[in-house]
């Protein structure tokens, strides 16, 4: 047993609001499977905000819980039968998945058949709070990393030895393990763009920063970075994007026309990480014969895109959900650090770091735009 700190998510008392506060934790022995890592940063996805904004039985969720699934740190100890983990060994950590279902036998773990319950309802509960006993759900991702120590499945674990030039990466490559991977493999991936696509990304946080990074990398014929806010798509610029539309000065103009204005007949591949739904509709709308259509933006709950049937078949449209970019984690981790120092990657002017105690300031941040990838640090 070791006493700790962790940022504990309470049940909201708003909707839509996180109750998230820093408290004393006691954190267990690792099991079968599972090693201790002490935590050295964690990035912050909009999925542990939204997974801990909503009200107990949503999903399946419960509360007090331990949120986090972009971190890094070296293992401290391993519990039995755990392979190639070895203590003080520096990690990166990712989703969990089965192992065992026929998409992950087949090479697909993101889909995997009970991705939903290992990441975002496993009810593990290595975790208690010192003041009270409690228990902690503490499993989320395999990893709940938003805990300064943390017992985490190996299975949710890229063994990083030898493809660091220091410990101090492990604050750099925290964040690989969902956005920038997710955005990378919707267009490696998902949507196997090259060189004669026309690539439209919607949303330029860390999953958009990380498609339009692959789209260069994929040297893809036009990239059009759209958003809402100035300063991203001055980055998107100097990133690589052919164009830029703000959707916030676009008026009575449709966003379908504007994209016409650039590119003649539309964009052969639209990545979507937004989710807002008028702005999917008209990327819908905008696409060329044969276009796909890349969801990975999280819509209001319960919402249906409308869809005109006789238009689709017309078109040869495809519509194709993303979970972390099809990818396999101890695969498309090291092939993004290879490009990071390929300076294909750069992922160092993306990230913010901020003291763990800061979590508030950085969510806040990321909420308005101000940053695309803040990431928490335990010094």
């Amino acid at each position: 047993m070791k006493l700790t700190k962790a940022i504990v998510a309470l049940e909201p008392m708003q909707p839509l609001h996180t109750n998230w506060s820093l408290q004393d934790v006691s954190v267990g022995d690792p099991g079968e499977g599972e090693v201790l890592v002490e935590i050295c940063a964690t990035g912050i996805c909009h999925t542990d905000i939204l997974l801990s904004a909503v009200p107990a039985g949503t999903f399946g969720i419960s509360y007090p819980k331990v949120v986090g699934h972009e971190g890094s740190g070296i293992v401290r100890a391993i519990g039995p039968n755990t392979k190639n983990i070895s203590v003080d060994d520096p990690v990166l950590m990712s989703y969990h998945s089965c192992s065992s279902c026929n998409q992950c036998c087949n090479s697909h773990p993101a889909y995997c058949d009970s991705f939903a319950v290992e990441n975002y309802v496993d009810q593990s509960t290595s975790m208690t709070l010192s003041r009270t006993g409690e228990a902690i759900h503490s499993r989320f991702f395999g990893q709940s990393s938003f805990s300064r120590y943390s017992v985490v499945s190996e299975k949710s674990i890229v063994n990083v030895r030898g493809l660091l030039q220091d410990e101090t990466e492990l604050k750099l490559f925290a964040p690989l393990g969902c956005g920038f991977q997710t955005g990378m493999g919707a267009v490696c991936n998902t949507s196997n763009a090259g060189p004669s696509d026309s690539v439209m990304i919607i949303g330029l946080g860390a999953v958009g920063m990380g498609a339009l990074m692959a789209a260069k990398i994929r040297n893809c014929a036009m990239i059009i970075a759209v958003d809402r806010v100035d300063s991203r798509l001055q980055e998107a610029t100097a990133f690589g994007a052919n164009h830029t539309i703000n959707t916030a000065t676009l008026g009575s103009r449709a966003l379908s026309d504007a994209v016409q204005s650039l590119t003649p007949g539309g964009p052969s591949i639209v990545i979507d990480t937004a989710g807002a739904p008028a702005v999917l509709e008209e990327a819908l709308e905008s696409m060329q014969q044969r276009g796909k259509l890349v969801l990975i933006g999280v819509p209001p709950l319960g919402y249906k895109l409308p869809l005109n049937v006789i238009t689709h078949i017309n078109k040869g449209h495809l519509i194709i959900g993303c979970i972390e970019g099809d990818c396999i984690p101890s695969k498309s981790i090291p092939q993004m650090i290879t490009w990071y120092r390929e300076g294909l990657f750069p992922i160092d002017k993306l990230v913010q770091y901020y003291k763990i105690t800061d979590y508030e300031e950085a969510v806040a941040q990321l909420k308005k735009g101000a940053v695309v990838k803040p990431v928490l640090t335990w010094e």
